[in-house]
């Protein structure tokens, strides 16, 4: 594993590994996050926030490659951020959140830009509430084996003018993980052409390593950006 680097989305670093550091020594979960730029920038952003007894998280994918998404993801990182801020502040609903999201991406993106996204909370006492903008569904891996995925609540963000999420919850016990991830992840292709996939990335979540397993299964070619945030209960 390289070595620990600071910084954001957008960064023209190789690759990139970001551990959140608002966090009190005692939390009931362990986050880590890694992304990983295909070329010299990414579309792929992501967020964490710990306020009172909720980890926040968002996690998405802008439309299209190179400077042009990369300026789109800039935008959204930004507004994220004190999205989620304000919105863990005030108690907000993870759809309510991406609904905010929207209405300010909507007016600035052009006709054949959009985004993906997930965003949701996770509260000490297990309780997860996420909101999911037509994003690949995070996985819950449960302790006993078994596999939850939180499929989309509502459209992707930036194109329909009338457009309304909602917020799926669950229950994490201890020793369960959230994975999210971008579709550079599922779909990096190996040098024969075979696509990750699903499984896979189940396997390499449980194993505890996906990282290696995708670079393992590329081959040493990058298609597309990478990125996973991972939310264990302890």
């Amino acid at each position: 594993m390289p070595a620990m680097q600071t910084g954001r989305g957008g960064v023209s670093a190789p690759q990139l590994i970001l551990f959140p550091t608002n966090y009190e020594p005692r939390t009931a979960y362990d986050v880590r996050a890694f992304s990983r730029p295909a070329r010299a920038f990414t579309g792929d952003f992501y967020v964490t926030h710990r306020h009172d007894d909720r980890i926040w998280f968002a996690l998405g994918d802008v439309s299209g490659k190179g400077i042009n998404a990369a300026v789109v993801m800039a935008m959204i990182q930004e507004e994220l951020e004190h999205r989620i801020s304000s919105c863990a502040n005030a108690g907000c609903d993870p759809a309510t959140t991406m609904a905010r999201l929207h209405e300010f991406l909507r007016p600035l993106l052009p006709a054949n830009k959009f985004a993906s996204a997930v965003i949701g909370y996770a509260s000490d006492d297990g309780r997860v509430v996420i909101a999911n903008a037509g994003h690949p569904s995070p996985i819950i891996l449960r302790r006993d084996g078994a596999i939850d995925l939180v499929d989309s609540t509502g459209p992707v963000v930036g194109i329909l003018a009338a457009a309304k999420w909602r917020s799926s919850v669950r229950l994490m016990g201890r020793g369960d993980s959230l994975v999210l991830y971008s579709d550079g992840v599922i779909e990096a292709e190996s040098p024969e052409g075979c696509q990750f996939g699903m499984e896979r990335l189940i396997a390499a979540a449980r194993a505890g390593d996906v990282v290696r397993a995708v670079e393992e299964h590329e081959g040493g070619t990058r298609t597309d950006d990478l990125t996973l945030v991972l939310v264990r209960r302890s």
